[in-house]
């Protein structure tokens, strides 16, 4: 088993993590634009959203008819409910459940706080 989720496929994991941040940043573009709230909480929002999005577009999981090869959780859920007929994606369902929900909270977390603490540094 390899030591890396990449380094099978490192062409293939380099054109979706690209994807992955090009993705994210229209999405940031485009929320910018249509969110007219400039709060601290709407600007915590917007990037939490687009991190979970990064992130679900890009988080790895194993195949799971081929042990060491992995692939974003998203298209093994896909291709495990709608393609296989024995197919399993509960491991993908786990992952996706634990980590997208966690990636919002601590995104959310993290740009509220750095946002007020420099909004009151601002102020002063």
């Amino acid at each position: 088993m390899s030591t890396s989720f990449y380094a099978a496929y490192p062409i293939a994991w380099l054109a979706i993590g690209i994807a992955g941040t090009i993705g994210a940043w229209c999405l940031n573009a485009l929320l910018r634009r249509i969110g007219g709230n400039r709060s601290v909480v709407g600007r915590s929002l917007r990037l939490a959203t687009v991190a979970v999005t990064f992130v679900t577009f890009t988080l790895p999981v194993v195949v799971p008819s081929a042990p060491d090869v992995y692939a974003p959780a998203f298209i093994v859920l896909l291709f495990e409910t709608s393609f296989q007929s024995q197919g399993d994606p509960t491991n993908a369902i786990w992952v996706m459940a634990t980590l997208l929900p966690l990636t919002f909270v601590a995104v959310f977390g993290g740009c509220y706080g750095v946002l007020a603490a420099v909004g009151k540094r601002s102020k002063t």
